[in-house]
């Protein structure tokens, strides 16, 4: 089963939960950077609620992910600082950071680089076992269209089966991807998403943050057992995350 997503920065729970259930991941990098997007930011919890995380990028018109590069501006270490000052009382920020800090400092210029990297990391800290894939060294393919490049993408991984955010049922043709012999397992995390102990509590529970607002308070094993329990229960017969 494959998952084929652009590159997150520092992902949510819902991307992090495919890097256990898939055994490939497909970093979608060959596509057009979106302002606004999640390619270089995402959301923590603060004192004062939650914020965004930035990472600044030189934009250009039409540019692809993979060519999108980070702007001089951005300041590594004064990240690192917020998310300190965020997650300082939370049991295991130490930890979580010890995992996110050395590819957020390692001067990247490119963002796909740095969020690539992350993500490896991060699937590193959670014990995965999926492949972690760049679209953008997969055979090119003279496809236009958005079903059969997906289908391009699985074929080009080995992968058969797309595991597919709910949020995409409005677009994904799934009758054309079964002409490509592609079957569709819908992953409805938004529904189910796990509460645990958050930072902040009298803010009350706030789900869809990035990983890292999860792994400063349970740890980076207690976020993988978490999503693994929630898959087993969602999903039975996925053997979360063993190698193919």
């Amino acid at each position: 089963m494959i998952y084929i997503e652009q590159p997150p920065f520092m992902p949510w729970l819902g991307f992090c939960e495919a890097l256990i259930a898939c055994t490939s991941v497909a970093l979608y990098d060959n596509v057009q950077f979106t302002q606004g997007g999640w390619q270089n930011r995402n959301r923590i919890k603060t004192a004062n609620g939650s914020v965004w995380l930035t990472v600044p990028v030189v934009r250009a018109t039409g540019q692809l992910i993979r060519d999108t590069r980070i702007a001089d501006g951005f300041d590594a270490p004064s990240m690192v600082k917020t998310l300190r000052l965020a997650y300082g009382r939370s049991p295991y920020t130490d930890e979580a950071l010890q995992v996110i800090e050395p590819a957020l400092s390692a001067g990247h210029r490119w963002l796909a680089d740095l969020t690539t990297d992350l993500v490896t990391q991060i699937a590193l800290a959670l014990g995965s076992r999926t492949s972690l894939l760049l679209t953008s060294q997969m055979p090119s393919t003279a496809a236009d269209g958005k079903t059969e490049r997906l289908a391009h993408i699985c074929a080009a991984a080995g992968e058969r089966e797309l595991w597919a955010g709910s949020g995409t049922r409005q677009y994904l043709d799934t009758v054309a991807l079964a002409e490509h012999k592609i079957t569709v397992a819908w992953n409805e995390f938004t529904g189910r998403h796990p509460r645990y102990a958050q930072a902040w509590p009298k803010q009350g529970f706030e789900p869809g943050l990035s990983v890292i607002d999860a792994a400063c308070a349970i740890g980076w094993a207690g976020v993988s057992a978490m999503l693994r329990a929630g898959l087993s229960t969602y999903r039975p017969e996925t053997p979360t995350g063993e190698a193919r």
